[in-house]
C-alpha cells in the first residue's frame, strides 16, 4: 500500500494526532518515512510474507522498525533520549490508528520497545549485524496469549500470538 492510500484510509482523528506529531518534529518525518520503506524491504528479503501475521517475524520488523528510526533520526547534535522518544511517540501513533485486537497492539507496542533498547545500547550496530541479532532474538521469541505475560516472561525478549508453523 502506497502512502497516499495509507492516509486516505485514516479518520480525521488519526490524520490530526499525525499532522501534530509530524509539526513537533518536522525535520524527523523523511528519515521516518525512508526508515519505514528500508524496514519493509529488509522484512520482505528476509522473511517474505512471514512478518504480516503475528508470528516471530512481525517481531522482527517491530524491532527493526524501531530501530531504524531511531537510526535514520539520530546526529551527534541530538540525544539518544529524544530520538526515541519520538521512535515511541510515532510507532504508538501508529498502533493507535491500527485495527488490531487489545493483545495484538500490546504486542506490537512490545516489541516496538524491544528495538529502541537495542538502539539504545548500540546505536551502530551494522545493517547485517542487526538482522542476525534480530533472526536469533526471533528464535528465542516467546509465545503470549494475555498481556500481562509480556514484561513479566519477556522484558527484553521478542514475543509473539501465533507460532510461525501455523502459518
Amino acid at each position: 500500500m502506497n502512502l497516499w492510500k495509507q492516509l486516505k484510509s485514516l479518520d480525521l482523528a488519526a490524520l490530526m494526532a499525525l499532522a501534530g506529531l509530524c509539526l513537533k518534529h518536522p525535520l524527523w518525518v523523511v528519515p521516518t518515512l525512508r526508515a519505514t520503506r528500508e524496514c519493509v524491504a529488509v522484512c520482505d528479503k528476509q522473511l517474505g510474507k512471514r512478518h504480516h501475521r503475528n508470528t516471530p517475524a512481525n517481531a522482527f520488523r517491530h524491532a527493526l522498525w524501531n530501530y531504524y528510526i531511531a537510526r535514520a533520526c539520530y546526529t551527534k547534535k541530538v540525544s539518544v533520549e529524544k530520538v526515541l522518544e519520538w521512535t515511541r511517540k510515532i510507532t504508538d501513533w501508529h498502533e493507535d490508528f491500527s485495527k488490531n485486537s487489545s493483545v495484538a497492539r500490546q504486542m506490537d507496542l512490545h516489541n516496538n520497545r524491544v528495538g529502541r533498547l537495542l538502539f539504545e545500547q548500540d546505536p551502530d550496530i551494522a545493517p547485517s549485524a542487526l538482522v542476525d541479532l534480530l533472526k536469533s532474538k526471533m528464535a528465542d521469541s516467546k509465545k503470549v496469549m494475555v498481556t500481562e505475560d509480556m514484561e513479566r516472561l519477556a522484558p527484553t525478549r521478542f514475543v509473539h500470538l501465533i507460532d510461525p508453523i501455523t502459518q
